[in-house]
């Protein structure tokens, strides 16, 4: 059983070892979702001279929903919201446009090493942490219905088909901590991660692959600079349902603040939730996940 306590104090018992990196390693089990986000907000989080990947008016954006068993900060979770991708030929990068993680050297090393727009916040669950968990009985029935249905201007199709009914998780409230200011951001459902086989209700692990995950950053009040890393992962991925995300009231989804400032400035929760709630398209389970992140390096030209 994981519980909020016992993750403060891991947090709170461990010492930092990421002055021993870089490469920094970290293992543990991951869920990965990519959205269609369109361009004109994706933009809002990108620096003008990265040309956005694009097409037909949307890029791919979605998150990273992340629980590491080992890391240089000890077990902890992150959230990585990601923007969209850019080019970097002859091949392209993602842009995250906020990181939510509950330990604080990990944010701060976000912050300062990484040029990353990290926010410590607080992960709180009812029942098993969602990701890998194997005997929660907990869940509970999300009624995804079709908002809209049509073809946009350009043709492509917005929309559900049909309703469909997902048995998932008990949801994953991620609420951010400013000193002591609570902001509720979101709550994630993720799906069940089991299917039936011919022996009754079992897990299923998918193939291993390893794969590296080139990423920019920086343009931030603690990293001002451009800055390119990359992450070198092994695991077994498998396909999933996508996870059902719902702002939580203090965020309403259809208000846009439009960043006038620096990329981390910590006013921007409407459209960090607007990439949250766009439309899943794809999604997978990182089990048995072995992760490298490397050091970055300042981006010349």
């Amino acid at each position: 059983m994981f519980t909020r306590r016992r993750a403060e104090h891991k947090k709170s018992s461990h010492t930092s070892s990421y002055a021993d990196g870089p490469p920094w390693f970290f293992t543990g089990r991951a869920f990965y979702q990519l959205h269609l986000v369109k361009a004109e907000i994706a933009k809002r989080f990108i620096p003008s001279e990265l040309k956005l990947v694009q097409a037909f008016g949307y890029t791919l954006g979605g998150f990273y929903l992340a629980n590491y068993d080992s890391s240089p900060a000890g077990p902890f979770e992150e959230l990585v919201v990601i923007a969209g991708i850019v080019w970097n030929p002859p091949t392209s990068c993602a842009w995250a446009a906020r990181v939510l993680v509950n330990s604080l050297d990990a944010c701060v090393h976000g912050k300062k090493e990484v040029g990353l727009p990290s926010t410590y916040a607080e992960f709180l669950q009812a029942g098993n942490f969602p990701l890998g968990s194997t005997n929660s009985e907990l869940s509970v029935a999300h009624k995804v219905k079709p908002v809209h249905v049509d073809h946009d201007a350009n043709g492509l199709k917005t929309g559900m088909d049909d309703n469909l009914t997902i048995r998932r998780n008990c949801a994953l409230k991620i609420v951010e901590r400013v000193g002591t200011k609570r902001t509720p951001l979101c709550s994630i459902s993720l799906p069940k991660q089991s299917l039936s086989g011919s022996g009754g209700s079992q897990r299923w692990s998918g193939p291993a692959i390893s794969m590296s995950l080139p990423s920019f950053s920086g343009r931030t009040t603690d990293q001002p600079k451009l800055l390119q890393y990359s992450c070198d992962l092994s695991c077994r991925i498998s396909i999933v349902q996508p996870a059902f995300v719902m702002p939580l009231d203090s965020v309403p989804v259809n208000k846009v603040h439009v960043r006038t400032e620096s990329l981390d400035d910590a006013n921007g929760d409407f459209e960090v939730i607007s990439l949250l709630t766009s439309r899943p398209i794809l999604a997978f389970k990182f089990e048995e996940m072995a992760m490298k992140v490397k050091n970055p390096k300042v981006v010349t030209s």
